[in-house]
């Protein structure tokens, strides 16, 4: 396949050929997941999966740091998923993305999560779950989202972490780029001491990629707010926070972690686009074939080192 992309597939992620999207030939699958119920500040997260969409038609399919096309190995785009707007407590909170993500998973295929706010993270998580019990979690984020609940909603965006830790039979989740937390949060961390360590914003010039990996188990998903980034390079997001990670310490952590766990599912969650200004979107659709790259590269015999 070559580096371009076809007039004809606009509706599918990095416009491929239809021979190369298909859901027989895909490894990957995008699930495109508008959902927003309880964003706090900025709104339109609903709106960044077809901003992703968009921008991925102008992302060059060549990777010049893997030296091939990680598309080659298939990337099918599932259909927009609607979710009811889940909000008080139940036992299968967005059961619609779990029973999309669950037979993917199951058929050892890769889910790609589009939010849509981070909350919908319960539903692909849960989905993890049956086949992967020991399964943790690898969080990049601005904040610890620790609450249990926020403004009198259980299954806020804020909550996120402290829901997901509470699911996993063997809860364990590394938090990246945190610069935001209550204190609330902060003395529930300190009485419960729960398996969840934290990587501080603050601190990042002092991180051990290595050491930040270890605590995970071998199956691992990955769920990034887009908040995680420095406002400086992603201002598109509801609750953007100074002092964040940029584009190539990210990138680090990333191909780290791909070479090293077996990465079962990822999410990008939080982004919300602003008119006329493209360069945000870009950023995620790049995020997005980069995390594909990663991924796949042993399969598309990788030759070069990183």
């Amino acid at each position: 396949m070559s580096s371009t992309h076809s007039d004809n597939a606009k509706n599918n992620y990095f416009g491929l050929e239809p021979k190369d999207a298909s859901p027989e030939n895909s490894k990957v699958v995008i699930i495109p997941v508008p959902y927003e119920a309880t964003t706090s500040y900025g709104q339109g997260t609903k709106l960044g999966p077809q901003a992703i969409l968009d921008a991925s038609q102008q992302v060059e399919l060549f990777d010049d740091e893997l030296w091939v096309e990680p598309c080659k190995v298939g990337i099918y785009t599932h259909e927009p998923v609607k979710i009811k707007p889940v909000i008080q407590k139940c036992s299968m909170p967005f059961q619609e993305l779990f029973d999309v993500v669950n037979p993917i998973v199951e058929f050892g295929k890769f889910p790609i999560i589009l939010g849509g706010e981070h909350s919908l993270s319960l539903g692909s998580v849960r989905a993890c779950i049956e086949k992967y019990p020991d399964l943790s979690i690898l969080q990049i984020d601005a904040h610890a989202d620790l609450r249990q609940s926020y403004e009198d909603i259980y299954y806020s965006h804020a909550c996120i972490a402290y829901h997901l830790y509470d699911t996993l039979p063997k809860p364990h989740i590394t938090q990246v780029g945190i610069r935001n937390i209550s204190f609330d949060e902060a003395q529930w961390l300190e009485s419960a001491k729960p398996n969840i360590k934290t990587y501080w914003a603050r601190n990042q010039h002092k991180w051990n990629t290595h050491e930040m990996l270890e605590g995970l188990s071998k199956n691992v998903y990955l769920t990034i707010d887009i908040d995680g980034l420095d406002s400086s390079i992603m201002p598109c997001t509801g609750t953007p926070e100074p002092g964040g990670m940029l584009w190539y310490q990210l990138m680090d952590i990333l191909k780290l972690l791909f070479a090293h766990k077996n990465v079962i599912a990822a999410d990008i969650v939080e982004f919300a686009p602003l008119p006329k200004f493209h360069a945000p979107d870009f950023l995620v659709a790049k995020l997005l074939y980069k995390i594909i790259g990663y991924k796949f590269a042993s399969i598309l015999d990788v030759k070069r080192r990183y």
